[in-house]
């Protein structure tokens, strides 16, 4: 953040330094200008000073606290306001240098025109650089409140699969019962804690995938083969929490099976380029269509790749007769 105000200064120091100093290098000759009545000179910096000024005082203030609120009239009178004590401190300023007649006159030749257009040049890009930035906020909250609300339909998906699974255990009178409510408690800490923070360590994400994979095979059989594979340094990573998820509980919505042979295989790798995720899971009898696009979990999961990375993300979904297919790649963690 303190690096940000810095930069965001030197900037602003540096467009400042342009604006007053170009013009006199594009003049005809420009030694001559500044060679010349030391009034006009003292006119040159002093209108730059006030427009300058004047940039802040529309961009942060008149702006925000009246042309957005649609309070027109008092921008304008505010606008109004500040062009009339600038145009007087001018004169006051320049009066106090006068030390003759014809200084004053040459000072006239050029104020009223030089005054104006650079004030107008100013309140058009003080203008649009600030409906620039509101442009920016709105998308921003925009999507802040589209992940919002990804996330809390993402919620209630898993725990409703998960309680499923342990209301099986339940019936059946599992001694794993209460490992699996354990295993739970843990897991919804962590949907808690993190779901709100826009990133999390990869690490804690591949843990809490982790529980969920070992809290699924608790209630299969030996027919289904869960093969979980982490490689690569993820100790540094960051992700937003709870991306991966949709993919790997819908493998184990369709992808499992207690009559036949079935297996899930997930393989998490972060690569020098980015993260590479690959889940695949047979198509079992019982899966009667497919289709990504009827998948709520996995639209929700391809709109929050879509907020969050744009065009710095890949995702390939395929299936073929007997295997489904998830093959995520993200640039850039």
């Amino acid at each position: 953040m303190k690096k940000n105000r810095v930069l965001t200064i030197l900037i602003h120091s540096l467009a400042w330094v342009v604006y007053i100093s170009l013009p006199l290098f594009i003049l005809p000759r420009p030694s001559e200008f500044l060679n010349s009545s030391r009034i006009y000179l003292l006119l040159y910096f002093t209108v730059s000073g006030f427009t300058i000024a004047f940039f802040y005082f529309n961009y942060s203030l008149a702006i925000p606290k009246f042309y957005f609120k649609r309070k027109y009239l008092f921008y304008v009178l505010a606008i109004l306001g500040f062009l009339i004590v600038t145009a007087l401190l001018t004169r006051f300023i320049i009066v106090l240098n006068i030390s003759s007649l014809q200084e004053a006159e040459h000072r006239r030749m050029g104020l009223p025109g030089n005054f104006l257009s650079r004030f107008l040049l100013i309140f058009i890009v003080s203008l649009g650089l600030r409906y620039r930035e509101r442009m920016k906020q709105l998308e921003s909250d925009r999507i802040k409140t589209e992940l919002s609300a990804l996330k809390s339909q993402i919620n209630p998906h898993f725990l409703f699969n998960t309680l499923n699974g342990i209301y099986g255990q339940a019936i059946t009178e599992s001694g794993q019962t209460a490992d699996s409510i354990a295993k739970l408690s843990s897991m919804m800490r962590y949907v808690l804690a993190e779901s709100d923070s826009e990133k999390v360590s990869l690490d804690s994400e591949i843990a809490y995938i982790k529980s969920y994979v070992h809290l699924q095979q608790i209630r299969l059989t030996e027919k289904t083969n869960v093969v979980l594979e982490v490689s690569g340094d993820t100790s540094s990573a960051q992700i937003p929490p709870l991306l991966f998820i949709s993919f790997i509980e819908n493998s184990f919505k369709y992808g499992i099976s207690n009559d036949t042979e079935s297996k899930i295989l997930i393989n998490i790798s972060r690569e020098e380029d980015g993260l590479s995720v690959l889940i695949s899971n047979h198509k079992v009898s019982k899966v009667i269509n497919h289709s990504p696009s009827n998948n709520i979990g996995i639209q929700n999961a391809k709109r929050r790749l879509d907020l969050l990375y744009g065009d710095r993300y890949s995702l390939e979904i395929t299936e073929d007769e007997h295997w489904f297919h998830v093959n995520l790649k993200i640039e850039e963690l």
